[in-house]
């Protein structure tokens, strides 16, 4: 149907055909993954890379680079206009609260939770609530532009 046979208007349509059910799976949920292995294997997140006498970067460092461009692709999962992508955002939510649980029982000493008391972890944490934070405000503001569009 053209513009002119809507009347001009644009219509919200449902998140059908994006990709099925993965795209309401979080991208923070390979942080955690890549975090636990990172753990198990028993690398110290301290430990650089690069024998440079200028620079050095460590593993929990790569992890936070790679929770950043994460939470930056999450954006873009929600930016969308005129597609509800508001279940992909509580997943988000979803996921940053798990992180924010796990971190809480490992900080009270939960037995198998240990590996969640890490100011690393505390940090990926941070950002994957922040991130899912603006990707509902993202939504939000991008449905009610196209709606107020469609009012005209």
């Amino acid at each position: 149907m053209s513009d002119e046979e809507k009347g001009g208007r644009l219509e919200v349509h449902a998140g059908t055909g994006r990709g099925g059910t993965l795209r309401y799976v979080p991208y923070f949920l390979l942080v955690l993954i890549l975090y636990v292995i990172v753990k198990a294997v028993g690398v110290d997140m301290h430990t650089t890379w690069g024998n440079s006498p200028t620079w050095a970067i460590s593993w929990g460092e790569i992890l936070l680079i790679f929770a950043a461009v994460l939470a930056l692709a999450e954006q873009m999962k929600v930016s969308h206009p005129g597609i509800d992508n508001t279940t992909e955002a509580l997943t988000m939510i979803g996921m940053g609260v798990l992180q924010l649980v796990l971190f809480v029982l490992g900080v009270a000493g939960v037995a198998g939770f240990k590996w969640f008391n890490d100011s690393g972890f505390l940090i990926q944490t941070v950002i994957s609530l922040s991130a899912a934070i603006v990707a509902v405000m993202i939504n939000a503001r991008t449905l009610r532009r196209t709606m107020a569009l469609g009012d005209n």
